[in-house]
């Protein structure tokens, strides 16, 4: 109960990540196990974006999905987040590649101020755990899609079977532990993750969040765990 009450307010992620910011790219690689960036090329093949595409990466952290994004297609990326250090990282990579498609916004995924239709297609990671109402920040991003246009996230789950014991290991031992080798940030950062991940899945098992989307204007909805289950992408597109 205290880990949802701490991510249920908008200061949570400023407090977690605004420490971490200026070396977050390789800890987080790491301690991945250098899984994210397959990750996001699943992601990324899930969207056909059309020529030109406007794409909102929202809880775009320090850039790393939004650059993926322009890396591979010729989109006009904004990026969004509601922690300052972490967008000025952004700023800065964004600097020396791919930084004239690319603009950054500070602003909350609950309420994003932007017009109604104005992206073709939204990304987001890691975002839903730290939102006070899952079902109206799904549907403020409905709101500002284009009809027909394809969202898809990002986040850690929870294996099912067999590879739970040992995810329970590394989430619960390991993460806390190499964590603690970077600084005592990033070990606060491995000790909330395993306890955090697993009291969403609690109360937004992977079916009620895929019925979550739907209510939100989606259709067409799926997922697909990867890394024996420990990361899943949804993805759907914005009804007509």
């Amino acid at each position: 109960a205290e880990a949802t009450a701490r991510v249920n307010t908008a200061e949570f992620p400023r407090r977690v990540f605004s420490p971490i910011a200026r070396d977050y790219d390789r800890p987080a690689l790491l301690l991945s196990l250098f899984q994210y960036r397959r990750w996001h090329r699943f992601l990324l093949s899930r969207l056909h974006l059309p020529p030109g595409a406007r794409v909102l990466d929202m809880a775009t952290g320090t850039g790393a999905l939004a650059f993926d994004i322009l890396s591979c297609t010729d989109a006009n990326v904004t990026g969004a987040d509601i922690t300052r250090p972490m967008l000025l990282q952004a700023q800065a990579r964004a600097d020396s590649r791919l930084g004239g498609r690319l603009g950054l916004l500070e602003c909350t995924a609950e309420s994003p101020p932007f017009p109604n239709e104005s992206f073709d297609a939204i990304t987001f990671a890691y975002l839903l755990r730290y939102v006070s109402d899952v079902p109206a920040t799904l549907s403020g991003l409905a709101r500002i899609l284009k009809p027909g246009g394809m969202m898809a996230s990002l986040d850690f789950a929870v294996p099912r079977g067999t590879w739970y014991p040992l995810w329970r290991l590394y989430t619960d031992v390991a993460l806390p532990s190499c964590g603690h080798l970077f600084s005592r940030h990033w070990r606060d950062v491995g000790a909330f993750l395993g306890p955090s991940i697993r009291d969403f899945y609690r109360r937004w098992p992977e079916e009620r969040l895929l019925d979550t989307w739907r209510d939100a204007g989606f259709a067409d909805v799926r997922s697909h765990r990867l890394s024996l289950g420990g990361a899943v992408v949804i993805w759907g597109a914005k009804a007509k």
